[in-house]
């Protein structure tokens, strides 16, 4: 009976060491779940950091990509004029000019 007795005593005792565990165990859970969650705001955080870098560095090269379009159409119409004059002003030569651009391309393009 005395196997019995220290049988029951070291169950009762268990009990309370195993309601410990789980309570500690619960815990560790729910600081676990906390730090997932802390960990993906900041990951949330950085990538909202990130978006609008990427928003910034975007629209400066729209604001730079429309100023070159810009410049460069200016000076496309001013270089449109001066062949428009010089052409005006000696049409043979540009005639010729444009004839031996006319047989290189032909003569490039056969190859």
């Amino acid at each position: 009976m005395a196997a019995t007795s220290k049988s029951t005593r070291s169950t009762a005792n268990a009990k309370p060491v195993m309601d410990d565990l789980s309570d500690r165990a619960a815990a560790l859970r729910k600081e676990l779940a906390e730090l997932g969650e802390a960990l993906a705001g900041a990951g949330a955080l950085q990538a909202g950091v990130a978006r609008e870098a990427a928003e910034t560095r975007v629209s400066e090269l729209l604001e730079s990509g429309e100023h070159l379009v810009s410049e460069m159409s200016r000076q496309l119409g001013r270089t449109e004029k001066q062949v428009s004059q010089a052409v005006r002003e000696k049409p043979l030569q540009a005639l010729g000019v444009a004839v031996a651009a006319g047989f290189l391309a032909a003569i490039l393009m056969r190859r």
